[in-house]
């Protein structure tokens, strides 16, 4: 792991940093980024969740920040082989961060058939627009941000609008950014620098698969739910659903399971975002 602050990934320390939010922080949504008036007043804060693995560890942040009264904006990708946006439980999901005032938004991932130094946006516009759509066939609302899975170098630090969509790697919400990526603060433990802000725009990006009722370490994370969702499945399901689970967090590992080997090829083969 990189170095970084990993000490308490539990929801009673995410309950410490919602109140930090809640006392020193005017809480916006991400597409309301390029409306925000950064001066003057309470700093402002955006908090966002790539939601890149598990729609019930989402929901249980969602609810969490909603007894808090603060909004988010929950990233999702819409071709994910580790979740499905269409089935009925997703579904239900997204209806309920949608009925507690969040914000759903495209988690984008650029294909590996495009994927390089000299890779535009441009580029790829119309498959950020045909995912949009996507979420926007089963929420029936528009979808106003976006943020880039594994961004490529050069998308990073960009214009704040990118196909119309409120950016997350602009330069404006990259001032100040706070990530806990691969269940780690590199910038160190987050809520001593949340009650004593430093900037007055501030973007705190979360991932919801690292957080629970207890602290745990990432792969233990990516341990309990891979043995959740694999459990009584067959072995092909399980290599595939390993192989998914791979190629969407490569920098953790899981421990192996039920004798097979830990393996990314058949998430790569398939496309795996």
């Amino acid at each position: 792991m990189s170095s970084g602050w990993s000490a308490d990934f539990s929801y009673n320390y995410f309950r410490r940093i919602l109140e930090a939010i809640r006392v020193n922080f005017n809480p916006h949504l991400l597409s309301q980024a390029p409306r925000i008036e950064p001066a003057g007043g309470r700093p402002k804060i955006i908090v966002r969740h790539d939601v890149d693995v598990s729609l019930r560890h989402a929901l249980r942040m969602a609810e969490i920040e909603n007894a808090f009264g603060i909004c988010a904006t929950y990233m999702f990708i819409p071709n994910s082989l580790l979740y499905c946006l269409e089935d009925s439980t997703s579904r239900d999901v997204l209806r309920q961060l949608i009925s507690m005032g969040h914000e759903i938004g495209l988690h984008f991932d650029v294909s590996n058939e495009v994927r390089s130094p000299d890779c535009e946006v441009s580029q790829v516009e119309s498959q950020i627009d045909a995912a949009a759509r996507q979420i926007e066939s089963i929420t029936g609302m528009p979808v106003q941000s976006i943020s880039f899975h594994r961004p490529l170098q050069q998308f990073l630090r960009g214009p704040v609008i990118v196909c119309g969509r409120t950016n997350a790697y602009s330069g404006q919400l990259m001032n100040w950014y706070m990530s806990d990526s691969k269940g780690c603060w590199r910038e160190g433990e987050p809520l001593p620098r949340l009650t004593r802000p430093e900037k007055p725009l501030l973007q705190l990006l979360i991932h919801p698969i690292w957080w629970g009722e207890k602290h745990g370490l990432p792969e233990d994370s990516l341990q309990e739910f891979f043995e959740g969702e694999t459990r009584g499945k067959p072995s092909e399901f399980v290599r595939a659903f390993d192989g998914a689970l791979a190629s969407t967090v490569p920098a953790v590992r899981r421990r192996d399971v039920q004798g097979i080997p830990h393996s990314n090829q058949i998430g790569q083969s398939r496309g795996m975002p």
